[in-house]
């Protein structure tokens, strides 16, 4: 069994590992100026006791990348477009728990602004045409942990109804389950994907999947139910766990499943069913092993070497389980 005394003890040394990087002048020395290096770190970096290195990448961020609560408008930026406001979201839970609220209500405004008016999803790409906006399951996942952090409680809710609303308008066990809408509120039923991280689907039963669509919705809910006690969210999140049993048994040992061990270790918080805490032990575990001797992690199946992965995804991939630990060193009863 994984204690909280060894995660704790990794994410440290994730945290070793890019506090040798940081540099008061060029963020993370070699990443350059792309956001993708930058927002999981305010969260991380603070969350592990690092408040140094936490401020220094808030200062950072906000120089180069903030601009109209938005972080993701560098022309020069290639990772910039396609999941901005996941983006905005993590930096708005991040700035806001290291008390930097001059940036954190600046971003989490335009979460809120970018929320659907009925249907409550959040637009991925802030300040486009309604018409050409697509609302997207882990964008709007993402929102709703930003917009709990600043005590949002009305909107996070919004973005809670439209996850509910996906999940009760696709009651599949196996087969596809699509994650975006249109403005209009119909499905995008493309088979569109981008990478090992960005999809427009899963397609549950079917080994090769990105999962971890499925732990941000557990997350939500389980931070939802509680903030508000409503027993619809912790339902919710039960049938999510449905659609985590019906997938192929290579979600317990593939890059995109961090936020799956993640989502399940929260609603374990909430509920303290012990098959959460099974469930989360047994995702995590791979990802605890594979953690390289420096504290990163490669993002496997997408690079064959930490040569070949670039630094900004280094960092991205690092940070992000780094904070995972941190957080299961809380969620679960270890």
């Amino acid at each position: 069994m994984l204690t909280a005394d060894k995660m704790l003890a990794r994410g440290q040394k994730s945290l070793d590992w890019a506090a040798g990087l940081v540099d008061e002048e060029q963020g993370f020395r070699g990443a350059g100026n792309i956001i993708n290096g930058y927002y999981k770190s305010l969260v991380a970096f603070t969350t592990g006791g690092r408040m140094r290195e936490a401020r220094i990448m808030a200062d950072f961020v906000d120089r180069v990348f903030l601009k109209d609560g938005d972080l993701n408008g560098r022309a020069d930026d290639p990772t910039s477009n396609g999941f901005s406001n996941y983006r905005n979201a993590w930096a708005a839970r991040g700035t806001h728990v290291l008390g930097r609220y001059d940036m954190s209500g600046a971003l989490v405004d335009t979460v809120e602004r970018n929320l659907h008016p009925e249907f409550g999803g959040l637009a991925a790409i802030p300040g486009l045409p309604e018409q050409q906006r697509e609302y997207c399951w882990g964008s709007t996942g993402s929102g709703i942990l930003g917009l709990m952090a600043a005590g949002r409680w009305e909107a996070a809710a919004r973005g809670g109804d439209f996850l509910i609303g996906m999940i009760e308008e696709q009651p599949v066990t196996t087969g596809k389950l699509y994650l975006r809408r249109r403005a209009d509120g119909t499905l995008i039923t493309a088979d569109t994907r981008e990478g090992l991280a960005l999809t427009y689907s899963i397609d549950i039963g079917t080994p090769g999947q990105i999962y971890w669509y499925l732990g941000i919705a557990m997350n939500s809910f389980a931070n939802l139910y509680l903030a508000t006690e409503d027993k619809k969210w912790i339902d919710a999140g039960y049938k999510v766990l449905e659609y985590f049993k019906n997938c192929a048994d290579d979600i317990y040992e593939i890059i995109s499943n961090g936020k799956v061990a993640w989502g399940l270790g929260a609603m374990y918080a909430a509920t303290k069913d012990r098959q959460f805490a099974k469930l989360t032990q047994d995702v995590w575990a791979w990802h605890y092993n594979i953690q390289s001797e420096d504290g990163c992690w490669l993002r496997v199946g997408q690079f064959d070497s930490f040569e070949e992965q670039p630094l900004h995804i280094t960092l991205d991939t690092t940070l992000e389980r780094a904070f995972y630990m941190f957080e299961l060193s809380r969620t679960l009863d270890v």
